[in-house]
């Protein structure tokens, strides 16, 4: 008998006479094309991805310089970078680690912060896609748009098309003639799932997207690529260690507040929606792209909520200037029902705190109600 062992190799995949090979329970068969592909992009992932190479025929001018300054003063904010002192756009991405080769711009910079909003030919994939259909399948558009653009205003402009499309749960506040509505889905674990599609997408694939697809009886954010380094859809929803596909861009997502850097994005979902008494999304693979479907038929709460505290007609709650303020720093061109939707307040309610905090001189307008952003003084 001739009995041969080998010790389980770090680097994958490992090929014999040019075949791989994998072994499934007790049998040793030919690896699939498809699964060795995978495993050799993992391999070469730290050194060689699509997000570190330079973005060819992009310069400094073709990126957005209110969006680069605005990720530099939330992450400064935050504490999760130094000030450098100035503003200039290549002082920035240099400080964000987002200049490849010298100084030369990343496709990773330009997916964050390309100002086009038109179609980039070379960069066809920086799009979101968006629909309505009539019922539960895709037979009947009731709206379909597309954008195009950079990571945080497509994120932007998805946020806003679920707060004007999806249903809203009502209810009478207590002792007050008026009826607060509401998302039927927590606006916070929306925004968490929105930005795991752009953190995590393949952006190698020339044709891919984010979509979000809602219908009668659910919605579907979709974003192009694989699961990778083994997670499974049913793993997300366990403890598990961060391990993004583009660190770059998600780095860039986490100093600008956006995202943590723990693997908790998934976790935090689940929890915002069993806070709702709602069930937590369900995570798949679809033709080789993630998607991550919200039911919109189990609104019931699982639990009696509590009672609200009595309030007088015109007091707000103390947190809700100060959630306004942070809402409005982060994102500035906001308007007064998104804020509303996003904190889950009534309209009434925000443009009351609003005129406050304006008085006060914490809050200010510059531009037009239309067109115009909030600046939030320190």
């Amino acid at each position: 008998m001739l009995l041969l062992s080998a010790q389980h190799s770090p680097r994958a995949p490992i090929a014999f006479r040019g075949v791989a090979y994998e072994r499934v329970l007790n049998t040793t068969r030919v690896m699939p094309r498809e699964t060795f592909q995978r495993l050799l992009l993992e391999e070469m992932h730290a050194t060689e991805r699509w997000e570190n190479r330079p973005a060819t025929g992009f310069d400094i001018t073709r990126l957005d310089r209110r969006e680069l300054v605005l990720t530099l003063e939330e992450a400064i904010r935050r504490g999760r970078i130094d000030d450098p002192g100035t503003r200039e756009p290549l002082e920035i991405l240099r400080g964000l680690g987002l200049l490849v080769e010298g100084d030369r711009v990343s496709r990773a910079a330009v997916a964050l912060f390309c100002s086009e909003e038109v179609p980039l030919p070379e960069f066809p994939q920086l799009l979101l896609k968006v629909a309505r259909f009539r019922g539960t399948t895709r037979d009947e558009f009731l709206d379909h748009r597309q954008f195009h653009g950079n990571a945080f205003a497509l994120m932007r402009r998805a946020e806003r098309f679920l707060i004007e499309s999806l249903p809203v749960r009502g209810r009478i506040v207590p002792d007050r003639m008026e009826r607060e509505d509401t998302p039927l889905l927590p606006v916070e674990a929306l925004r968490e799932a929105l930005a795991n599609a752009f953190v995590h997408r393949d952006y190698a694939i020339g044709g891919g997207s984010v979509s979000v697809a809602l219908y009668d009886d659910r919605l579907e954010i979709i974003s192009i690529g694989e699961l990778h380094f083994g997670l499974t859809p049913e793993a997300l929803f366990r403890e598990h260690e961060s391990k993004p596909w583009n660190p770059m861009i998600a780095r860039t997502f986490y100093r600008r507040g956006i995202i943590e850097t723990w693997g908790r994005g998934t976790l935090k979902i689940a929890r915002l929606m069993e806070e709702r008494g709602l069930t937590p999304p369900v995570v798949s693979i679809r033709d080789r792209a993630v998607v991550v479907t919200f039911s919109l038929l189990a609104a019931a709460p699982q639990r009696k909520a509590p009672k609200a505290p009595v309030k007088t007609p015109v007091k707000t709650p103390v947190k809700t200037p100060e959630a306004i303020r942070s809402l409005l720093r982060s994102d500035p061109g906001l308007s007064l029902p998104e804020v509303a939707a996003q904190l889950g307040k009534s309209l009434r309610a925000i443009e009351r705190a609003v005129r406050k905090l304006r008085e006060a001189g914490r809050l200010e307008r510059i531009g037009p109600d239309k067109g115009g952003r909030w600046k939030v003084p320190e």
